[in-house]
């Protein structure tokens, strides 16, 4: 008889849940939230466990099974206007993720099917396949969303001031907030200070010779409704430098909002002729 490990089963799919979606949301160019992200892959992961137990053998069919895939779909990226598109991608992302690790398997000695049974994949097999399979796929897809690159318009709304820009879809930009995961575009301080007060404007127009932290700094002592915070970032003949970043109330690339997206403020324009002022990450 085979023994399964409850906490084993949930720890694989869990783990294996929280690659193909993040897999998804990089193919779709969306940012998620990874608390959320991580929520739905553990519904997952729970999923696995409850429909192990004998009883609960009925959970295995596939309506059930589509539905708890529809479930984590709206958990980790509820609130996308693009949810289908999401959905089918997680679909395909997962059917492509299943193969590969058969193949590996396979490859590897673990036996072909016997009555219709695949035999049992090595831990270390399964989460070493997917983490690769998950590598591949947002390496792939990064590099096909750079071919589409180019300059697209970008809009800007706080409060009410509007900024409309032109932005270069930057393949080289992969900047992200370490603590949310959320992409960020990347526009100079003349083109950024125009969405605040003025009280907030004189601040931040002093970002190039006091620097961000010491700004950051200062701006916490002033009434403003927004919450700025500091973005690591390396660059070429920088090491360890900061922007100063916040999230608008709302993004528009190419006329399609974007949600989850942070702009920081670099002290200097992006552009050297002036055809573009904003960076977007592809």
């Amino acid at each position: 008889m085979r023994v399964i490990y409850v906490d084993v089963l949930f720890f694989i799919n869990t783990i294996i849940n929280y690659l193909m979606l993040l897999a998804t949301a990089k193919v779709c160019a969306v940012a998620a939230s990874r608390l959320r992200i991580a929520g739905a892959a553990a519904l997952g992961g729970l999923f696995a466990v409850i429909s192990a137990l004998p009883s609960l053998e009925f959970l295995r069919n596939p309506l059930a099974i589509i539905a708890i895939g529809v479930l984590m779909i709206t958990i980790a990226f509820g609130g996308e206007h693009r949810l289908v598109r999401l959905g089918l991608v997680f679909l395909a992302v997962s059917a492509g993720a299943a193969g590969f690790v058969l193949g590996i398997s396979l490859l590897g000695g673990g036996g072909a099917f016997a009555g219709g049974v695949l035999p049992p994949i090595r831990f270390r097999t399964l989460i070493v396949s997917f983490a690769v399979c998950y590598a591949v796929v947002t390496l792939v897809f990064r590099r096909v969303a750079g071919n589409k690159g180019g300059i697209v318009p970008l809009t800007v709304r706080q409060g009410k001031s509007v900024l409309e820009l032109k932005a270069l879809v930057d393949t080289g930009n992969t900047l992200v907030d370490p603590m949310t995961g959320m992409s960020v575009i990347v526009t100079g301080v003349l083109e950024a200070k125009k969405l605040f007060p003025k009280e907030v404007r004189l601040a931040i127009e002093e970002i190039g010779r006091r620097g961000a932290i010491s700004v950051m700094e200062e701006l916490a002592t002033r009434p403003c409704p927004l919450k700025f915070r500091l973005i690591p970032y390396s660059a070429v003949g920088v090491v360890d430098g900061v922007l100063l970043s916040f999230k608008p109330d709302e993004i528009v690339v190419d006329g399609e909002a974007r949600r989850g997206i942070l702009v920081a403020i670099s002290p200097n324009s992006v552009s050297d002729n002036g055809t573009y002022s904003a960076l977007i990450g592809a």
